[in-house]
């Protein structure tokens, strides 16, 4: 006899046999996770979102590494602002971006972000 019930829970060891196989778990891609939880920051190297694109940044980044000293656009998705630095480790300059907002950086902001958080 089966000590597995309709759940995939064995309830010798009350361990969970299959994941999937609980009403309502899926996997989400990076976008949909970090709409979940909040939103997500996007980059891109060019004006109006157009170049390359550092996308769903969904925490804290002290440093943008490779893509430090380029982003000249950003989006915010979600409900949850983003504040950028032009220094590393959350330093430098700040600016407060939004939730739900896009646009060109401007001034001594476009193409010197270093460091991004959630607000």
């Amino acid at each position: 006899m089966s000590n597995i019930n309709n759940n995939g829970v064995d309830m010798n060891n009350k361990q969970i046999k299959d994941l999937y196989s609980i009403e309502a778990v899926q996997d989400l891609d990076h976008e949909a996770a970090a709409t979940i939880s909040g939103g997500s920051l996007d980059l891109s190297d060019k004006q109006d979102g157009k170049g390359k694109r550092l996308n769903n940044i969904g925490r804290p980044r002290v440093n943008l590494y490779n893509f430090k000293n380029k982003a000249s656009w950003y989006e915010v998705t979600g409900k949850r602002d983003w504040i950028v630095y032009t220094g590393v480790k959350f330093s430098g300059k700040s600016r407060r971006l939004k939730a739900g907002t896009k646009g060109n950086f401007t001034g001594p902001f476009n193409n010197d972000i270093e460091s991004a958080r959630p607000a």
